[in-house]
């Protein structure tokens, strides 16, 4: 299988309170796809695993007094980063194991501590 690559965008909302529009910034990074076979059920659950990762590394933000609440724009950030990943493989386990993951937990709030 020749070794391919996935970019991987995320979408963090950053809104200044004096700001009028929101401003969106779009951060990449590459997710190795090649060496899995997504047609599998290992192969869809490893992806889902690396997927899971990136969005948590491109989504983190600062845990500070100085940045309260910003638990839930994380959350809705690696959410929609792991969408579009999801979305663009196209890969029928893939999604499927997505699905389950995501039905686990309410969709408007952010995952429990397990998840962390």
């Amino acid at each position: 299988m020749i070794r391919a690559s996935l970019l991987f965008l995320a979408a963090a909302l950053a809104v200044g309170p004096a700001a009028a529009e929101e401003r969106r910034e779009l951060t990449m990074t590459r997710v190795v796809v090649g060496d899995l076979d997504l047609s599998t059920e290992t192969g869809a659950a490893a992806m889902l695993r690396r997927i899971k990762s990136a969005a948590r590394e491109l989504c983190a933000l600062p845990r500070s007094e100085l940045f309260r609440n910003t638990q839930g724009l994380e959350w809705k950030c690696r959410r929609s980063a792991m969408d579009a990943a999801v979305e663009r493989l196209r890969a029928p386990k893939l999604t499927l194991a997505y699905a389950q993951w995501v039905s686990a937990e309410p969709a408007d709030e952010p995952p429990s501590p397990r998840y962390r």
